[in-house]
């Protein structure tokens, strides 16, 4: 009993962690909660994945309210880039009851180390100003389609939300500030990931019950951390993420060559 109850304050308190980081730099929580269902909780790497889904959609809810009370989500091209993201999100997840845990972590690693390099080099360039958007044309209409199905497609094979995608298109492609980058991928988020762990529930890779569990515990952590993130530049807080990916990644590719395919 004394274990049961000291294992569920921990994941309690790794629940609250994942929030945070996801309200700090916008992204899905599953960057830090697969690893620790893997290592920690021993879950294969898709169950994992795919559990992750629900905590991530969760966090990502509590977290685009807040950024959104903060006038930090671009409304329209959020819808744009849902519509795209769920179509992204039935491909990911199809292809991902096809594709060996093995190598699924090991490209989960290698996309972390390729999204940290990225982060460093945006943030020597990058600024918080705000510029205008811009204005929603056909052709700009299909780019953020084409952004969220890249992000749909992301969020249900890696199990991560999709944000560390959509984040650096958003900033570099469509001229958004860090903070209304994060805030509109966390709005659309939540239905993405959602539909990605509904997809995955029939293949037996859901647990609804553990990532109910950490998505709770994720909710004040997630409105922390996007208040905190509202009030930081966005050159701190993308060297610090790309500073954590590497970590993550350097771990998972690890456990991932030592899996048997």
């Amino acid at each position: 009993m004394i274990t049961h109850r000291l294992g569920l304050a921990r994941d309690v308190g790794v629940g609250a962690a994942v929030g945070t980081f996801s309200g700090v730099f916008g992204v899905g929580g599953g960057i830090q909660l697969i690893p620790y269902l893997v290592l920690v909780r021993k879950m294969a790497q898709k169950n994992a994945q795919a559990t992750a889904l629900i905590t991530v959609a969760m966090g990502a809810a509590a977290g685009g309210i807040t950024y959104a009370l903060g006038d930090s989500v671009a409304w329209l091209p959020a819808a744009f880039i849902v519509i795209g993201g769920l179509a992204g999100s039935l491909i990911g997840s199809h292809v991902v009851q096809r594709i060996s845990d093995k190598r699924l972590q090991i490209l989960f690693g290698i996309l972390l180390v390729i999204v940290a390099i990225r982060l460093v080099l945006d943030s020597t360039s990058a600024t918080e100003s705000v510029v205008d958007l811009p204005t929603i044309t056909p052709l700009i209409a299909l780019a953020y389609l084409g952004s969220g199905l890249a992000m749909g497609i992301l969020s249900a094979l890696f199990g991560i939300g999709g944000g560390i995608l959509i984040i650096p298109i958003l900033v570099t492609g469509f001229g958004y500030g860090q903070q209304l980058a994060a805030g509109t991928s966390l709005a659309v988020m939540m239905p993405i990931a959602l539909l990605g762990a509904i997809r995955l529930t029939k293949p037996g890779f859901t647990n609804w019950r553990t990532g109910s569990i950490f998505g709770v515990a994720s909710i004040p952590g997630a409105v922390l951390g996007s208040y905190i993130a509202l009030s930081l530049p966005g050159d701190i807080l993308r060297s610090g993420f790309a500073v954590v990916l590497v970590v993550i990644a350097i771990t998972i590719v690890r456990k991932g060559m030592k899996t048997r395919a």
